[in-house]
């Protein structure tokens, strides 16, 4: 499996003190978490979920679609099979108290302070050493809020992850939040996993611009699988009205008469 250079450097590097160290174990805190979460999701709302068959097995990250700031809580329920996911967060509103730098980091949370629009240092190495650890990792790349299908520019820092760790990345779509209320309807649509093709020495900035437009493409599909489901379910829920056959039809024209033929 490739690993490229920006990968085995920073990947050895310890973890911060902020974040949780063991993917594979999450404290309980998360776990009681992700249950209310999930009780929420089925009491309040209804959420569908889409395409759980294409999650692949850890290490991978979870590029989707922000349109809110509850889009996790969403999205993580739905990977039942991942036993933690790591999301980022600002370190100079989220960890800004020590009770925060204690609490949070256990949900899965770790820190990351951007600087015009880019990760810092600290955050790459954090999500190379996640990904080495065995971690999934959901990652917005549009880097702000959108509205439904017109996605914003993705950002390339994504890619870079998926090619230097040689992990695939989950493409994601969640839609029906525009008008969010009790009892909404909810759907998180999984795309195929979108595998890197790994760099040449000479071609990486190619590689990461294919790699982005993929993962582009494949959230977009990953909408239109809703509306096919939606659509599948209305036929199943009302099958085509076909006009009831006269008698006479059914037996062959024998009741027309005396006079038929």
């Amino acid at each position: 499996m490739y690993r490229g250079k920006e990968f085995l450097a920073l990947a050895g590097l310890p973890l911060s003190p902020l974040v949780y160290p063991d993917p594979r174990h999450p404290p309980r805190v998360y776990r009681m978490a992700l249950w209310l979460v999930r009780l929420a999701l089925r009491t309040l709302l209804r959420v569908e979920v889409l395409g759980v068959e294409n999650i692949p097995e850890p290490p991978f990250i979870i590029a989707a679609n922000h349109t809110a700031w509850f889009d996790p809580m969403l999205i993580i329920p739905a990977f039942r099979n991942v036993s933690m996911v790591y999301t980022m967060a600002r370190r100079d509103t989220v960890f800004n108290r020590r009770w925060k730098r204690w609490l949070v980091p256990r949900f899965g949370v770790f820190p990351v302070q951007p600087r015009r629009g880019q990760l810092d240092q600290g955050a790459v190495a954090t999500v190379y050493g996640l990904l080495a650890g065995g971690a999934v990792v959901l990652i917005f790349p549009e880097g702000a809020y959108s509205r439904g299908r017109e996605l914003r520019p993705l950002k390339s820092g994504v890619a870079h992850f998926s090619l230097q760790a040689g992990v695939p990345i989950c493409p994601v779509a969640v839609s029906g939040v525009e008008r969010l209320r009790p009892f909404a309807r909810i759907t998180v649509s999984i795309g195929h996993p979108v595998w890197p093709d790994p760099p040449r020495w000479w071609d990486l900035n190619r590689r990461v611009t294919r790699l982005l437009e993929s993962v582009r493409r494949a959230i977009i599909h990953s909408f239109d699988r809703r509306d096919r489901a939606r659509r599948a379910e209305r036929r199943r829920r009302w099958p085509r009205w076909r006009p009831r056959r006269r008698r006479g039809d059914r037996d062959g024209g024998a009741a027309l008469g005396p006079g038929a033929g």
